[in-house]
């Protein structure tokens, strides 16, 4: 996988004179950890929930403080053609938790470590779509609970026939889809065909991770 294929290409932006509150906001606003400063359209820096506690912990001002101030600069930057491991290893080599991705001098996404530590889990759909799959081990105790509810439902016998649709809801966390990710089974109607053959296909291969991850007593259930 490369990281044109992974990074997220909704770049949120700052400009150096913004003040920190308001490059907060935005990050707030998009569900972010940074935010890429321009300037006039140049890439001269980053700005990162790091930076901002940092900010915090000196007493400064975010309402007065200037973007500038606080931001990462220059800039370490990847290619979209890169492969992810290499990626990974800059993130590494820098101790940073976030690559600037450009092409041709223009910033054109942003990769995060969490976008990293998903790419295992990102399933391809058909047209370039893509689905991820939430790791068990970030659930909340209810959610556990849950999931180990719907495995108990699971019937016994091959695996390429198990019905796991009441997992998806459970176990997607996000999608390219025009549709939002359904809170329930009903949802998955406003899927095409053969997205939801391939989706179904992914949850049926991490049923042996989702057994484990719940932590099953004596008795469970197995499929062949």
């Amino acid at each position: 996988m490369t990281v044109g294929e992974l990074a997220t290409g909704d770049v949120v932006t700052a400009e150096p004179t913004d003040t920190l509150r308001d490059a907060a906001k935005r990050m707030d606003a998009a569900g972010v950890g940074s935010v890429v400063v321009l300037d006039d359209g140049a890439l001269v820096g980053i700005l990162t929930e790091r930076d901002l506690l940092r900010s915090v912990a000196a007493s400064e001002d975010p309402d007065t403080t200037p973007v500038q101030q606080r931001m990462t600069s220059p800039v370490v930057t990847v290619g979209p053609d890169w492969e992810v491991y290499e990626a990974a290893a800059e993130m590494g080599d820098h101790r940073i938790r976030h690559l600037v991705v450009t092409e041709d001098g223009r910033v054109v996404g942003i990769l995060s470590v969490r976008d990293v530590l998903l790419a295992g889990q990102r399933v391809p759909l058909t047209g370039g779509g893509w689905v991820v799959l939430r790791d068990p081990l970030t659930f909340t105790v209810r959610e556990r609970r849950r999931l180990q509810k719907c495995l108990l439902s699971v019937e016994p016998g091959p695996t390429d026939q198990i019905g796991v649709d009441e997992l998806i809801p459970l176990i997607v966390g996000a999608w390219s889809l025009a549709v939002a990710v359904p809170a329930g089974t009903a949802g998955l109607s406003a899927l095409a065909a053969a997205d939801l053959d391939l989706l179904r296909a992914a949850v049926r291969d991490e049923l042996p991770h989702l057994q484990r991850s719940v932590q099953p007593a004596p008795g469970w259930r197995r499929w062949d």
